[in-house]
Parts: C-alpha cells; sequence; structure tokens
C-alpha cells in the first residue's frame, strides 16, 4: 500500500511539473482580459442590481490610468506657466 502511495505521489509530481513547464506565459492582452473578467464578477456579486454593462464601463474605467490634463486641453496648460 506504501508503494502505491508513493507511486501516485511521484507520479502527479511529474506529470504536474511537466504541465507547468509547457506552459506558455500569458500575452498583456489575455491578463487584461482576465482581470476584466474578474472585476465584473466581483462588482456583480455585490451589487446584483448592477448590469453587465455597467459593471465593464466602471472597471474599464478603473483599469486605464487617469488622463493628463495638459494632454486633453494643451492651451490652457500652456497659458498657466510656472
Amino acid at each position: 500500500m506504501k508503494h502505491f502511495l508513493k507511486t501516485v505521489a511521484c507520479s502527479s509530481l511529474l506529470l504536474g511539473g511537466a504541465q507547468t513547464l509547457a506552459a506558455r506565459p500569458e500575452s498583456p492582452a489575455v491578463i487584461a482580459k482576465h482581470l476584466l473578467s474578474e472585476c465584473m464578477s466581483k462588482r456583480m456579486s455585490a451589487d446584483r442590481s448592477v448590469s453587465y454593462n455597467d459593471a465593464m464601463r466602471a472597471c474599464k474605467q478603473r483599469s486605464q490610468p487617469p488622463k493628463d490634463l495638459a494632454a486633453i486641453n494643451p492651451i490652457e496648460s500652456a497659458t498657466k506657466g510656472p
């Protein structure tokens, strides 16, 4: 019985190790999509009245970096000088 358990444990370690070596690293697009999906599911489970589209909009806004005001309106930033 002990021999059987050792065999099963060793084979599972070997197969698990081979699986992680063969796995390709995920691209940034795949990671971003996965994070968006997680965010949406958390929002929708926390508040059942939030729609799928509202959760997607909120999560996309949250994941984007804040926009620089100088890039939005360069004329105002140029006139305000130091």
